[in-house]
């Protein structure tokens, strides 16, 4: 297991390998042959950017039967795409926007495993589907619900800026069928479930998926929420922890 870094630091931005406080940092892109520089850095120096620049971001809906109540499960899984630009890391402030506000749309946040793809894939077979992954991640679906049930499409209800927050690291060499997922608002436990009660494994995704679309480098699935996420507003704070990975943290403030 490796746990990785994109980060900024001295106006440069760069990869690196977490070592406790520290990062080492790395020459080259850890999805390819990289080296170990000789370049360390505090924790408190840097600062964390969202593990990867996704081409594009997949989010399974309806993938926890914790999280399907009296709704019947999916006989396949349920992609929809979110915007890189909706992308931010760790510490970085979900905006909820001036309209969403206006309109007293409830936002709330998901917490999710996500799945960082490693190299370009198309047609892949659930056997063969996690030679294609590089890592994992923390990732949180942040959802405005008004807009997702009356919207045509869930554009912005999935996609407004800062609304898929990742991080704070990548981490490879997990078991994604026994890892616990958990969300945080202002300390309280609103979300606990583990892998293990997903409808549709990884690897189903990723053969369902690739089977339609071509998967590159850096993309990244989201496999769906548990339980019943909570509601969050201006002020709060949001934790997202996934076992073996670490808490993503962001604030959340009013555009």
């Amino acid at each position: 297991m490796t746990k990785y870094a994109r980060f900024e630091a001295n106006g440069e931005v760069a990869y690196g390998i977490v070592d406790g406080t520290e990062v080492n940092q790395i020459m080259g892109n850890p999805f390819k042959e990289h080296s170990v520089t000789n370049q360390t850095h505090r924790m408190e120096e840097i600062k964390l950017l969202s593990p990867v620049k996704p081409g594009k971001v997949i989010a399974i809906g309806l993938n926890y039967r914790s999280h399907l109540g009296d709704r019947i499960a999916p006989n396949v899984p349920e992609p929809f795409l979110k915007t890189p630009t909706s992308v931010i890391a760790h510490e970085d402030d979900i905006v909820i926007p001036r309209s969403a506000l206006d309109e007293n749309v409830k936002v709330e946040p998901e917490a999710e495993l996500g799945v960082i793809i490693g190299n370009r894939c198309k047609s892949v077979n659930q056997s063969d589907a996690l030679n294609y992954v590089f890592g994992y991640t923390c990732g949180n679906d942040v959802s405005g619900r008004d807009w997702q049930e009356n919207d045509l499409q869930w554009w912005r209800a999935k996609s407004s800026d800062t609304f898929t927050p990742l991080g704070p690291y990548m981490v490879t060499d997990l078991d994604p069928t026994n890892i616990q997922v958990q969300c945080r608002v202002n300390g309280k436990e609103e979300q606990n479930q583990n892998t293990s009660d997903l409808i549709h494994p990884v690897t189903r995704i990723i053969e369902f998926v690739s089977s339609v679309m071509t998967l590159e480098e850096g993309d990244v699935i989201l496999t769906g929420t548990p339980g019943t996420p909570g509601q969050i507003h201006p002020g709060d704070i949001v934790e997202v922890e996934v076992s073996g990975i670490g808490i993503l943290r962001n604030s959340v403030v009013a555009e």
